[in-house]
């Protein structure tokens, strides 16, 4: 077989993804490789489910010219978390704090430090003031609805589901006896 400049450009670009269940899973049968990746192109639940059937790792034509984008979520998914890590004003916040603003979300910014941050930005100061409280004092509610617990506090229910499994008493001795 001649090999064309055409076909050894094809065979370059051409790449192949596995799944990530299936990385590092053997072939078991090669003769039916090609023939799962082809079926991925045009149903590629259908190549899953026969993929499965089999338990043959399912390879992915990857085609780098016809990527789709997909838009970037934070960690948090719905409610207040997640509404506030897909905000604006909280990328606007991180920002203010990255360029030395403040030290941390919980530092109550500064009216002088914002002003300076939005002139050196080419902000609107006193809208990126109200953006910059706004995502302040959500990012301080959210620690007050749902605090982060102590080792403490997290250790007791440990010992609370161990003593509920199996019956046993893990209290110390001050707390069984007090002082």
């Amino acid at each position: 077989m001649k090999l064309t400049k055409q076909k050894l450009e094809q065979l370059i670009m051409e790449e192949y993804v596995r799944r990530i269940g299936d990385e590092g899973r053997p072939t078991n049968y090669p003769e039916y490789a090609d023939k799962l990746t082809a079926l991925a192109k045009s149903d590629p639940l259908q190549a899953r489910e026969l993929a499965d059937a089999l338990d043959e790792p399912l390879d992915i034509e990857y085609d780098p010219s016809n990527m789709k984008k997909m838009p970037f979520k934070r960690p948090g998914g719905a409610g207040v978390h997640g509404a506030m890590y897909n905000d604006k004003d909280h990328f606007l916040h991180f920002d203010f704090i990255l360029d030395g603003g403040a030290s941390s979300f919980s530092e109550e910014p500064d009216m002088q430090e914002v002003y300076e941050f939005a002139q050196r930005k080419g902000l609107d100061p006193e809208e990126t003031y109200k953006k910059i409280m706004s995502n302040y004092k959500r990012v301080m509610f959210s620690t007050f609805i749902n605090p982060p617990k102590t080792d403490y506090e997290r250790n007791k229910e440990f010992k609370k589901q161990l003593e509920k499994q199996f019956g046993a008493d893990f209290r110390s001795y001050r707390e069984k006896y007090g002082n």
